[in-house]
C-alpha cells in the first residue's frame, strides 16, 4: 500500500474512521460533511475502508428500522487501512 498517495485530507478521514471502528464499531454515513464523501469513497476504492450495513446482524428492533427504510452505513477501517495509516 505504501505506493499509494494519500491527502491530508483522506488521511485525517482514515484516522477519525479508526478511531471511531474502536470507539462505537464505525463511522455511520451520516457524521460525515459535505466535503468528505468525495474522500471516503476513494478511501473505500482503495480498500482502506469498507462500507457496511449498520443494520442487519443487529439485534431486537434495528431490522424492523432497515426493513422501515432507515438502513444506514457505518464505514469500518480494513487491515490495509490499519497498515497505511502505520506507514503514514
Amino acid at each position: 500500500m505504501s505506493s499509494v498517495r494519500l491527502t491530508h485530507i483522506e488521511l485525517a478521514l482514515l484516522r477519525v474512521v479508526r478511531l471511531s471502528d474502536e470507539d462505537h464499531g464505525g463511522l455511520t454515513g451520516s457524521e460525515l460533511t459535505a466535503d468528505e464523501h468525495e474522500p471516503m469513497t476513494r478511501l473505500c476504492d482503495l480498500g482502506l475502508v469498507e462500507a457496511v450495513g449498520e443494520y442487519g446482524e443487529a439485534p431486537d428492533g434495528e431490522e424492523d428500522e432497515r426493513d422501515a427504510g432507515n438502513a444506514a452505513v457505518a464505514y469500518r477501517i480494513t487491515g490495509a487501512g490499519v497498515a497505511a495509516l502505520r506507514d503514514a
